[in-house]
């Protein structure tokens, strides 16, 4: 089913890439080749390069996020620019990464190029002369239209949280590849759920600036409601719901969810919250099992 509902962006995605060899294969017929490319759950994408590594799309089932991954794996790692070139590069993807590295700072220099072939599937990866004779580090998130910076350190592991920080969706879909991580933090999560592309955008631009006033609490998330049918009943929506929204408290199991019929906007989620807090809402406990595909 999941297959079938993902046909039209793959459709896309074939429609907009002429100069690339799209192949598709069924895996109830074709077991063996499936089996060969290690793929045990479907949909699943594999970009194959001559005499390079495969690499896995992890991301979501979206034909523009799919075209920007073949995008930058036709990319240099780093792209190497000189300062007056550079403001035109920060919008050509969702997340940029910008090093301004002096001529002496090559431990920097090592640092962002090793993360920059780490994470290179996912962002766009910029390298320029050093500005005010200082290095640093800028992230242009693009999507949650926010930028950030840091400084070069020696540190292990510091300039990499400071990528999985900055490049984070403000309003992720939830899939299997990142379930984890937001489930995961202590914070409650405000599951919506949506049954088209056009539904899933709205909401993501108009809940910005709430889950921005939230973000230290709560993260707000969306799930696919054509792909994840299950969600709905584990978080105590009616089976068969086109969408909805719960709210849910990993650390405690319960789960708070809306079953009315108001149209679903940024004062009424505030005001869902709201009453939340102040017991209005019957809880129960939920239990967070199944669980998402590859995709």
């Amino acid at each position: 089913e999941s297959s079938k509902v993902f046909e039209p962006e793959w459709k896309a995605v074939q429609d907009s890439s002429k100069d690339l060899n799209i192949v598709s294969f069924d895996c109830l017929k074709n077991p063996r080749v499936c089996r060969e490319s290690d793929v045990e759950s479907y949909p699943a994408i594999r970009l194959y390069r001559r005499g390079r590594k495969m690499i896995r799309y992890r991301g979501e089932r979206d034909a523009e996020q799919i075209l920007a991954f073949a995008k930058r794996a036709r990319r240099p790692v780093v792209t190497e620019a000189e300062a007056s070139v550079v403001p035109s590069l920060l919008d050509n993807d969702a997340v940029v990464f910008l090093a301004h590295i002096g001529p002496g700072d090559n431990d920097f220099r090592s640092q962002f190029k090793a993360l920059a072939a780490r994470y290179r599937d996912s962002y766009t990866f910029i390298m320029t002369g050093p500005l005010e004779g200082r290095s640093a580090l800028h992230c242009f998130n693009n999507l949650n239209d926010e930028e950030n910076t840091t400084e070069p350190t020696a540190k292990v592991g510091i300039l990499e949280a400071f990528i999985k920080r900055c490049s984070a969706p403000l309003i992720p879909e939830l899939i299997r590849a990142n379930e984890a991580d937001y489930t995961g933090t202590g914070k409650s999560l405000l599951h919506y759920f949506f049954a088209s592309k056009a539904e899933r955008d709205k909401y993501r631009a108009e809940m910005r600036p709430l889950a921005k006033k939230y973000a230290e609490f709560l993260h707000f998330t969306m799930n696919d409601v054509n792909e994840y049918p299950e969600m709905l009943g584990i978080l105590g929506l009616k089976g068969g719901s086109k969408t909805g929204l719960s709210l849910q408290n990993p650390n405690t199991g319960e789960v708070f969810p809306y079953r009315g019929k108001k149209k679903i906007t940024p004062k009424f989620v505030e005001e869902f919250l709201n009453d939340v807090i102040e017991g209005k809402v019957k809880a129960f406990k939920g239990t967070r099992k199944g669980g998402h595909d590859e995709l």
